[in-house]
């Protein structure tokens, strides 16, 4: 099962690579918006790569493997499908912070936390694409 993850994860970080390559800087911008998901495409690749020689190579057939689709795994699916969907409405801090709330939540975290944690990890990625990077985020209802 990980030879099989291993290389559609490898297979789709090439393919996310092979697009973000394709996504030209615009004029006067230090860092072009391809950037990030040519990093993430390189790494999802790697990765894939490593995990498909990891499970061809080292397989454990005592060991039964766990179940793909979790409770977990769905909830995370569902709460990046809400956060794209509710991003150009809402805006980045808003559906970011809803967004954050909803992953600490789901991975068991408190409420406490979730409130604390949530506002200030937005507001730092906020700030690292805007000032940082020079990339727009969208402003929603914060406007």
């Amino acid at each position: 099962m990980d030879s099989v993850l291993g290389l559609l994860f490898a297979l789709g970080g090439v393919a996310i690579f092979q697009q973000a390559l394709s996504l030209h800087p615009l004029p006067g911008m230090n860092v072009g918006p391809g950037l990030f998901p040519s990093i993430v495409g390189l790494a999802m690749a790697l990765m894939g790569a490593a995990l498909t020689i990891q499970g061809w190579f080292f397989r454990d057939e005592a060991e039964e493997a766990p179940p793909l689709i979790t409770w977990f795994a769905v909830g995370i699916v569902v709460a990046i499908i809400g956060a794209i969907v509710a991003m150009p409405y809402l805006g980045f801090l808003v559906a970011g912070t809803i967004f954050s709330i909803g992953i600490v939540l789901i991975s068991r975290g408190g409420w406490l936390s979730a409130l604390i944690f949530s506002p200030i990890a937005t507001a730092a990625i906020y700030f690292i694409f805007t000032t940082v990077l020079r990339v727009s985020l969208p402003h929603g209802l914060l406007g």
